[in-house]
């Protein structure tokens, strides 16, 4: 039997929440909305939030709060997934690609001091995976430069720096509720701050620019968060540090083991003792160069074992990005960050939902641990 990679877990509470509103027939942003908003930023210990359609359009709206311009520069780690980069270019802005670190894939903090200029506006740390940057250096950093910091939280939820929860730290920050992460409204995202004046901004960026029937103040888009999305998230919401629980467990037990077998074609990823990791991915890396992750996704598949697998290439070597024709102080054609370029391609998650069993976990990493040897 397949073992999936991924299950959402959802039920009869998030149906009956869904019924409620079908019957009701009152399916735009209304109370429920508005409720999924209060109840999500004080789960992450925030003052306000603005719920949206998607995290991409959360991002977008986060750089747009901040007033952020055309040709104004933002570092991003250059291994993310594509959303951290295109909602840069959605605000006109210039994307400025950072090194990640090799142990834990996020942001390499001395590659983020040299990457700021004068330009520099903003840093998007993306906390990887469930796992956390080191954000109270980036933190720190950023106010001495004046530089706003928007956590690009959308493979973390839950997940705690310093035993503070990440996502409030910086100025602003984002998540998602895509349909494979932690807590899910089918697609959705979030938008949270101590600073009341940018979640209300992002509300009236995300209705069209409105804010009374006809009038409309800004350049908007339809970015909202409808009634069945915020229902379904209200529940997913009170499940939340149960879903974490199960993963957790099962991924410390599949890491612990692995690295008991001292495999020689992987590694697992390197977790700080300060962070509370709520393991998005149960991330290995391949370390063995003759090896390739569609190999491995062959091998496995072979076996009935389904892996996450993404960031194949840096995101500045993405078509998009090198053909974009903007004016940059990077040249994304040339451009190479060498652990980025060790990473890319190398990583995958191993399945470790809340329906699998201990004979599963087993079997995945005996699978695992002698696929080469």
């Amino acid at each position: 039997m397949k073992i999936k990679v991924a299950i959402p877990y959802t039920g009869k509470e998030e149906y009956k929440s869904i019924k409620k509103i079908v019957f009701s027939g009152k399916f735009v942003s209304g109370k429920l909305v508005k409720k999924f908003e209060e109840n999500f930023s004080k789960y992450i210990g925030l003052k306000s939030a603005a719920a949206f359609n998607s995290g991409t359009a959360s991002l977008h709206a986060a750089m747009n709060s901040l007033n952020l311009k055309k040709n104004d520069e933002v570092i991003i780690p250059s291994i993310s997934f594509m959303s951290t980069a295109t909602a840069v270019l959605h605000q006109g802005c210039t994307p400025i690609f950072c090194d990640v670190n090799l142990d834990d894939y996020c942001l390499n903090i001395e590659d983020f001091k040299k990457k700021i200029t004068r330009n520099t506006k903003a840093v998007i740390p993306v906390h990887f995976a469930g796992n956390a940057c080191k954000i109270d250096e980036i933190v720190k950093i950023a106010k001495q430069k004046k530089i706003s910091v928007i956590e690009d939280c959308a493979q973390a939820h839950g997940t705690k720096y310093k035993n503070k929860k990440v996502g409030s730290f910086g100025d602003i920050s984002c998540f998602s509720f895509y349909a494979t992460k932690h807590m899910t409204t089918g697609e959705g995202g979030i938008l949270c701050s101590n600073k009341k004046k940018l979640t209300e901004k992002s509300k009236i960026f995300r209705n069209h620019g409105l804010v009374s029937r006809n009038d409309h103040v800004t350049l908007g888009y339809n970015y909202r968060m409808n009634e069945l999305a915020a229902a379904m998230g209200l529940e997913q919401l009170k499940k939340l540090d149960k879903f974490n629980s199960i993963r957790r467990k099962n991924s410390l037990y599949l890491l612990k083991e692995l690295e008991k077998r001292k495999s020689k074609w992987f590694e697992v990823q390197k977790i700080d003792k300060s962070i509370f990791h709520t393991y998005f991915w149960c991330p290995l890396r391949i370390i063995n160069s003759k090896i390739s992750i569609d190999d491995v996704i062959k091998k496995l598949k072979k076996k009935n074992i389904e892996i996450r697998t993404r960031y194949k290439f840096p995101l500045y070597k993405q078509r998009v990005i090198q053909n974009l024709k903007i004016k940059s102080s990077q040249n994304y054609k040339k451009l190479y960050l060498k652990n980025s370029e060790k990473i890319a391609g190398r990583i995958f998650g191993l399945p470790n939902h809340h329906k699998l069993n201990k004979n599963q976990l087993n079997y995945i990493i005996n699978t695992v641990a002698n696929l080469y040897d």
